[in-house]
């Protein structure tokens, strides 16, 4: 899994420091990346058995999540968060994991990367601000567009929400633009 996971991101095992948004924390210079609402890997049953259809059509039969630890999470682990999940299964599992993970939320207050052993595709689910990033080869960027109903990009469905979350900050929204080319 650790082998599948640096193929797809930046991911500091162990270390102190972790990337977050909007560094680029995807290694794939060919990656296309779009973005959607996040706090959650998908919105509804209907967008989760959408997603594990797509990830069935690309050879995945299970998928990981980890997630993103570092100092500037403000959680004091030591050991990640690692979920191997079956694209057999469905949002009301995935959601009881979440709750099991965090009892209050349910997958809130942290970042996660979800991939699987294709390495053409991965998932950022980022807190702050609560977007979702998919990074993926050309081939795949119409379907996941389609499972997550994204138009162009995805940005300007969120580029309200975005500049508000960096409200004092305008030069994140710039980074972020430029380290996913996000832009038309």
């Amino acid at each position: 899994m650790e082998t599948e996971a640096n193929k797809v991101f930046k991911i500091g095992w162990g270390k102190k420091e972790a990337l977050y948004p909007p560094d680029q924390v995807f290694i794939r210079s060919d990656f296309q990346f779009l973005l959607t609402i996040g706090g959650n890997l998908a919105e509804d049953d209907i967008e989760y058995k959408k997603l594990m259809t797509l990830l069935k059509s690309i050879g995945e039969t299970d998928f990981f999540v980890v997630e993103n630890i570092g100092e500037t999470t403000g959680a004091n682990k030591k050991v990640p968060y690692i979920g191997k999940f079956s694209t057999k299964s469905d949002f009301q599992y995935f959601q009881s994991v979440g709750k099991i993970f965090d009892p209050i939320f349910g997958w809130t207050t942290s970042h996660f990367f979800v991939f699987g052993n294709n390495e053409n595709w991965g998932i950022y689910i980022c807190e702050w601000p609560a977007i979702n990033i998919i990074g993926c080869n050309r081939k795949y960027v119409n379907a996941f567009k389609d499972v997550f109903r994204i138009e162009g990009k995805g940005y300007e469905q969120l580029k309200e929400y975005i500049s508000n979350e960096f409200n004092e900050k305008p030069e994140l929204t710039r980074t972020l633009l430029e380290n996913y080319r996000l832009e038309n």
